[in-house]
């Protein structure tokens, strides 16, 4: 149910190209996709709506806060004012600070689906989860050796079947 909702909420917030990816702009985003960076989404084609982001990081904001608030009213009431002021201060600043990492964990996800769909599309014969890897340190030798962008892929399919 979680995924359903996680891929709703993508299709909603991102543009998603319909167009392959190169083969060059895959391989090097799934080595820096390994290696913990976060990416554009030019290479990758999609784009973040970024006013229906907002929409939806405060509608599940409030989903998790409006509760928590009802709740604590009665104890707010009969709580110092400067505990109160200090502590909406202090709630809306983590508001404000987890929308760059919802944002951020929202741009990976859609980068690791993007990868995998063309991985599909590249590498039918290799699963991702088993290849990536390899493949990657076959990419990094590719560079080194100065390997021309048409002879990439069948650098790689050779080094594989070795």
């Amino acid at each position: 149910m979680i995924d359903k909702l996680k891929l709703k909420i993508i299709s909603y917030i991102y543009i998603i190209s319909q167009q392959p990816v190169k083969l060059q702009d895959l391989l090097m985003a799934n080595q820096l996709f390994s290696e913990g960076i976060h990416l554009d989404g030019d290479k990758l084609g999609f784009r973040l709506k970024t006013g229906r982001a907002y929409l939806v990081f405060l509608i599940l904001v409030h989903i998790v806060l409006l509760p928590i608030a009802l709740g604590g009213h009665v104890i707010f009431q009969h709580i110092d004012c400067h505990l109160s002021i200090f502590l909406t201060v202090f709630v809306t600043g983590i508001i404000f600070a987890s929308f760059g990492l919802f944002k951020d964990w929202l741009g990976d996800e859609v980068a690791r689906i993007r990868i995998n769909m063309m991985w599909n599309i590249h590498f039918p014969l290799f699963k991702y989860e088993e290849y990536s890897s390899e493949i990657n340190q076959i990419y990094l030798k590719s560079i080194d050796e100065n390997i021309k962008k048409q002879d990439l892929e069948r650098y790689i399919l050779d080094n594989l079947s070795k």
